[in-house]
């Protein structure tokens, strides 16, 4: 009885505590749509169900059903509701409700005749429609700039609005994953981390200037459909500021224990459970970093009995296709020469509880010598004055700091990490910058602060660069 019973709880493909945030949160958010609806003279005409269900083993008709009902409940029959998923009958088939039209998605390589004859299978009337035609694609930390030919979108473009099919680009304009939002991929390659720029090779970059590849997509919308008269903008011009000094400001802590008996020493510190990067240190000093990106979970650590011992978690970005299973933190047992740690203090720091609120009196400047720096975690500090009015949008470079996040009047800009490309700048808009500014670097590794060293700095460019050479 009690197999059955875990069987069926491990069967079920629909929770009650899911409906219920599910129903409430729609309840909120549809009615502020429904006016936005096309048939209301709004700009909506078709809204989406789920995502890539299909990929998913699921394939539970009763959960998209319900969905299905729940947009209608709360939008009406005056708008199209539709559904996308790969062009493969076997993600076809378990992406499909009932009523509502079905979309497909491919990109650079796919055989466009072949994706659409897959739609016509599980769609046999209404338009053709690649509900995300991929211009470009993201990139990974330690991986080369993605980039796809200008000639060859604008070929596969030509080809399927040929065919009278509708395309939705994704994406037309790149975008930055600021703060900590960047993702993860974790498939067969093992789990790699994405960088702050989703620049994705678009037609527009992360900044909003128009490149090549949106004049070559415009001009061939052209052939099909009259396009606006007015020229395409030329790129914004940018500001450059120059070097901007830096001064040690704080250190952070999250994981520390005490150790309550006598290790070897040194002793093998073993984090199995961890999400996903940690830097350890016993009693303060700094001793190496554990990886999950690098399969790297054990470190030979010197540390006696009473002494502390802290581990710094980093989270290196959601996983954002496949297992969504994918908890933070470190979620299971720790050792120490084969014995269990126990007694763990844990603290969350929130950088906006700490960074850009200084009641301190805005310098012009701060000194060029910063304090001397030992590899580890700490945070710099920058106050500098705006003279350019209006502000324009900047790119920060961080050439000789190795991994962290920078955060400008308590706005988290992203995480660098600048040996491993192929990204080397941080996109700055405009609309952050006041007249008088803090911005703060949190460096996890080692800063480039030595004495005399010169290099503790970071510079203001009007150039950005996501494509530099990779290890």
């Amino acid at each position: 009885m009690q197999v059955n019973a875990i069987l069926s709880i491990c069967h079920l493909r629909i929770g009650k505590l899911y409906v219920e945030y599910v129903e409430r949160y729609f309840s909120n958010l549809l009615p502020l749509l429904r006016p936005l609806l096309y048939i209301n003279g709004g700009p909506i005409i078709a809204v989406q169900i789920e995502n890539e269900y299909g990929s998913y083993h699921a394939c539970d008709f009763v959960y998209t059903t319900w969905l299905r009902d729940l947009v209608r409940r709360h939008l009406g029959n005056g708008v199209i509701l539709y559904t996308i998923d790969g062009a493969q009958d076997r993600f076809l088939k378990c992406g499909k409700i009932d009523g509502v039209y079905v979309a497909i998605n491919f990109g650079r390589n796919d055989d466009i005749e072949e994706a659409f004859k897959a739609q016509r299978r599980h769609q046999e009337r209404g338009p053709l429609m690649n509900a995300e035609f991929y211009p470009g694609w993201f990139d990974l930390w330690a991986e080369r700039h993605e980039t796809e030919s200008t000639s060859k979108v604008a070929h596969r473009l030509d080809k399927m609005l040929s065919m009278n099919a509708s395309v939705v680009l994704f994406m037309f304009h790149g975008g930055t994953s600021f703060g900590y939002k960047s993702g993860a991929h974790n498939n067969s390659k093992g789990f790699r981390t994405m960088p702050t720029s989703y620049d994705y090779d678009a037609p527009m970059t992360e900044a909003g200037d128009p490149t090549d590849k949106f004049i070559a997509i415009r001009n061939v919308i052209s052939k099909y459909m009259a396009v606006p008269s007015t020229p395409v903008p030329e790129p914004k011009e940018k500001m450059a500021l120059g070097k901007i000094a830096l001064k040690q400001s704080q250190a952070l802590v999250l994981y520390d224990t005490w150790v309550s008996f006598t290790p070897r020493n040194p002793a093998v510190l073993s984090v199995p459970g961890l999400r996903d990067r940690g830097y350890v240190y016993v009693d303060d000093i700094y001793q190496g970093v554990i990886s999950r990106m690098d399969n790297v979970y054990e470190i030979m650590v010197p540390v006696t009995k009473g002494q502390r011992l802290t581990v710094v978690v980093e989270n290196q970005g959601r996983v954002n296709y496949g297992n969504l299973n994918d908890p933070k933190g470190i979620i299971s047992d720790v050792t120490l020469s084969g014995k269990t740690l126990t007694d763990w203090n844990m603290t969350r720091i929130d950088e906006r509880n700490h960074m850009g609120e200084s009641s301190h009196p805005v310098r012009d400047g701060v000194p060029s010598m910063c304090g001397a720096s030992a590899p580890g975690l700490a945070v710099y500090e920058a106050r500098f004055q705006l003279l350019q009015d209006p502000p324009l949008d900047t790119f920060i470079r961080l050439d000789h700091w190795k991994k962290g996040a920078v955060i400008l009047n308590g706005f988290n800009l992203g995480r660098y990490w600048t040996p491993m490309g192929p990204q080397k700048t941080l996109y700055v808009p405009s609309v952050l910058f006041k007249p008088n500014n803090i911005l703060n670097v949190i460096e996890l590794e080692q800063a480039p602060c030595s004495e005399g060293s010169g290099n503790c700095f970071v510079e203001f460019v009007d150039k950005p660069e996501i494509n530099a050479t990779v290890p």
